[in-house]
């Protein structure tokens, strides 16, 4: 199993912070488009990864995972490339994250932030897919010792009080 067992809140709470973190990462993609366009790379760099961190925070949500740092959206994607077989979702994140970095240390150029803008949203796109689908539960049975700390992780209950979907960013705030 993994999702969280007894989880108090109900389906429909998670579905809600869901489908706002998804809207949310949504909009920050395409506001990290506008900032390219108009040549701002460190903004543009900075909404595309949290645009990409948001989105895997949707599919958390679902799921009842504890997802409240750096360190486990990149469990969580972990995970989600076991599951999926799918690679490329560690791969593109890994690229995705220079972008972050990027907004610290101001190293890549217009293109190069493109270049990954591009990647972010491939990598939102796969994330959708994902999100959308029905869990991929593993057998507990043939997990590996590496996937078995990584669930216990995800599963641990959060330090901090959730965040209720109305305390998250207001949408309407951003523009369209």
């Amino acid at each position: 199993m993994t999702t969280l067992p007894n989880n108090p809140e109900s389906e429909q709470q998670r579905r809600e912070r869901s489908d706002r973190y998804f809207r949310l990462s949504q909009r920050l993609l395409k506001h990290a488009q506008q900032q390219l366009e108009l040549g701002d790379t460190v903004p543009a760099s900075e909404k595309a990864y949290g645009a990409v961190s948001h989105a895997v925070k949707s599919y958390a949500e679902l799921r009842g995972w504890n997802h409240y740092n750096h360190y486990r959206v990149e469990l969580i994607l972990d995970q989600l490339r076991d599951e999926w077989d799918d690679p490329e979702l560690t791969i593109f994140h890994t690229v995705v994250k220079e972008l972050h970095s990027n907004f610290f240390e101001y190293e890549l150029g217009t293109t190069r932030v493109g270049d990954r803008l591009r990647t972010a949203s491939t990598l939102l796109g796969k994330l959708e897919t994902i999100r959308n689908a029905p869990p991929r539960p593993l057998p507990s049975a043939g997990l590996s010792n590496e996937q078995r700390r990584r669930l216990s992780q995800l599963m641990q209950p959060r330090v901090q009080e959730q965040v209720p979907a109305e305390n998250l960013p207001p949408l309407e705030d951003l523009p369209e």
